[in-house]
């Protein structure tokens, strides 16, 4: 009996251990994507803007983008926010996207 719940205690530690690398390779997936999607806009290259991907152990909860960063104006935040969304959907359809982009309006400056 004691082997036994020994076998089962491992069994369950294996298969948790094995869901949470399966999550994190989920969000080692949506990250660098949405990163790209911000370095391929002409737009939006060059500001300081960083997608952070949260992803839960348990499949039901939906994954946590979060969009760090500045911005010089209100277009450019909708802009990312946008670009962040459609490509976060694409990978996974039930992301949330976290704004905590700050205006500031000395960013293009310093980015031109």
């Amino acid at each position: 009996v004691l082997l036994v719940g020994l076998l089962v205690i491992v069994g369950i530690g294996v298969k948790l251990y094995d869901l949470k690398r399966k999550r994190e390779a989920e969000g080692v997936h949506l990250q660098p994507q949405v990163s790209d999607a911000l370095l391929r806009d002409p737009n939006l290259f060059g500001l300081p803007v960083t997608p952070t991907a949260h992803v839960p152990w348990w499949s039901g909860t939906p994954a946590r983008l979060e969009v760090i960063g500045r911005v010089p104006e209100p277009e450019l935040r909708d802009r990312v926010l946008q670009l962040v969304e459609r490509e976060a959907k694409q990978i996974r359809p039930d992301v949330v996207v976290v704004d905590r982009l700050q205006l500031d309006t000395m960013v293009r400056a310093r980015v031109a």
